[in-house]
């Protein structure tokens, strides 16, 4: 992921976020969080401050971030899985 930039990271996670909320493959959705937490992972390595609990969870109070973030995103979109 080292050669990815960091504009193009943000938007697998929000793709990846997106996918993984409205498939309706368990698995799929699965694969796609663990994506998601993979790419936040990398870009909180990279010096941005994003949440840091596991994007798979149901209910989080994290004032709105994962929604905005997952609303920018596209179904299947680069980065989904």
């Amino acid at each position: 992921m080292e050669n990815i930039s960091t504009k193009t990271l943000y938007t697998y996670l929000q793709n990846a976020l997106y996918t993984g909320a409205t498939c309706t493959g368990h698995t799929k959705a699965h694969l796609n969080y663990v994506k998601a937490n993979e790419y936040r992972n990398e870009l909180n390595r990279r010096g941005e401050n994003l949440p840091t609990y596991d994007l798979e969870r149901l209910f989080v109070e994290d004032n709105g971030w994962r929604e905005s973030q997952t609303n920018l995103g596209e179904f299947n979109g680069e980065g989904a899985c």
